[in-house]
């Protein structure tokens, strides 16, 4: 059995979307004689210093565009015609490659979206599709705090997950796939009704199923809360630092430390200032990957406030690392998040005045808890990670799919 995955982003111990594409390839092994990545060649260096990468049956194909259109890809209007042009090449390498030694099925792993399309249903092999996303959209009652530029970026997208609907790309990559996985149910609604007969909700993001439980650890002396991620305001940091105003009428001490750089920064902290909480609110800066693992398990919860988060690989990261969460119920992160491991805050026919109170009650339930009951909630997320598995993941999409 020899298999091909299309994975544009594949780099180890990035997180994000290298990691899918890196996670995907290693967790393919067990189901394939050989498997092949096809993947970007700047990411050569740091897939080749892995010792991972010499995994016996595991091939990697290099291809980039030329130089002129590497430099292009800086400019945002040449972004959709670079991802289109490299998803081409990509496909165009594979054939020859194909043509000497045949493929036996083909799976789009990253990245996890369908916009730019795939070429790979041209193989003439089974062509399995995602998991992939793009169809979740921020609820407009939660877009009314945002600044004008926010709100902009939110209705660009709105219209672009429009267009995709129509895109003679993605459609072809829908007809093409012999099954087709997406994230969340509002990226079923990016499926033509034609093509949701092989549709199936699945998550991108998984984990190593290695969390184990320390009986020993305990909640912080005082509440603390963090969040890990781009400072953007798709995000909903400023309703978490809203809440957290809120959240200390009733804990005093309660504190959010912000992990992550982006360009609302200078917004949420004048939206901390504004709430006298210069001093309640911590802007870490960005962090290695390593250093916010260490980082997470000395927070009573996680808050992930995200409006449409495909995915929310650093949610997983905190169940792993027995870090109860505090999420929306609306992307990844709605999916991935139980009762035994967190607070899922509802977003349905509500605004985010009473969004906000739920995030601070959960804040105040999570602070207020005895030792016993945060460890309990502590083991229900290491328990939880170790469900959504890429193992499991795997298994999954091979079995219901199969290659042949």
């Amino acid at each position: 059995m020899k298999v091909l995955l299309s994975a544009y982003a594949c780099e180890p111990n990035r997180g994000s979307e290298p990691e899918v594409g890196w996670q995907r390839a290693l967790h393919m092994l067990p189901f394939a004689d050989e498997v092949w990545v096809i993947t970007r060649s700047n990411n050569k260096v740091v897939i080749d210093a892995d010792p991972l990468s010499q995994s016996p049956g595991l091939h990697f194909i290099y291809y980039d565009l030329p130089q002129w259109a590497l430099r292009l890809k800086k400019q945002a209007w040449f972004t959709f015609i670079y991802f289109m042009l490299w998803q081409w090449g990509a496909y165009r390498l594979a054939a020859k490659h194909h043509r000497d030694k045949p493929f036996n099925a083909v799976y789009h792993v990253t990245f996890v979206t369908v916009k730019f399309g795939s070429f790979m249903g041209r193989l003439g092999v089974p062509f399995i599709l995602g998991p992939i996303a793009g169809g979740e959209r921020a609820p407009l009652r939660l877009r009314r705090s945002m600044p004008f530029t926010g709100k902009v970026r939110e209705l660009l997208r709105d219209f672009g997950i429009l267009l995709q609907r129509y895109s003679p790309l993605t459609r072809s990559a829908y007809s093409a796939a012999r099954h087709i996985y997406v994230t969340t149910a509002d990226s079923v609604r990016l499926v033509p009704v034609k093509y949701r007969f092989k549709t199936s909700v699945h998550l991108a993001i998984a984990t190593n199923s290695h969390a184990v439980q320390d009986h020993e650890r305990h909640p912080p002396e005082f509440p603390r809360f963090i969040f890990a991620g781009q400072l953007i305001h798709l995000k909903g940091v400023h309703l978490a630092i809203r809440a957290l105003a809120e959240a200390r009428k009733v804990l005093p001490t309660v504190t959010l430390t912000l992990v992550g750089a982006g360009p609302a920064e200078r917004w949420l902290r004048s939206v901390a200032n504004r709430l006298s909480l210069t001093e309640a609110v911590k802007f870490a800066g960005q962090l290695p990957r390593h250093k916010l693992l260490d980082l997470l398990s000395g927070y009573t919860a996680l808050v992930f406030p995200s409006l449409h988060d495909t995915g929310g690989m650093v949610v997983l990261e905190a169940l792993s690392q027995g870090v109860p969460v505090i999420c929306l119920d609306l992307g990844g992160p709605g999916v991935i998040v139980n009762s035994p491991c967190g607070i899922v805050i509802p977003t349905v026919n509500v605004g985010e005045t009473e969004v906000v109170s739920a995030i601070a009650s959960a804040m105040i339930t999570l602070g207020k808890m005895t030792a016993s009951e945060w460890k309990s909630l502590s083991a229900g997320a290491t328990a939880r990670a170790n469900e959504l598995s890429w193992d499991k993941l795997t298994e999954c999409i091979v079995d219901r799919v199969g290659p042949g």
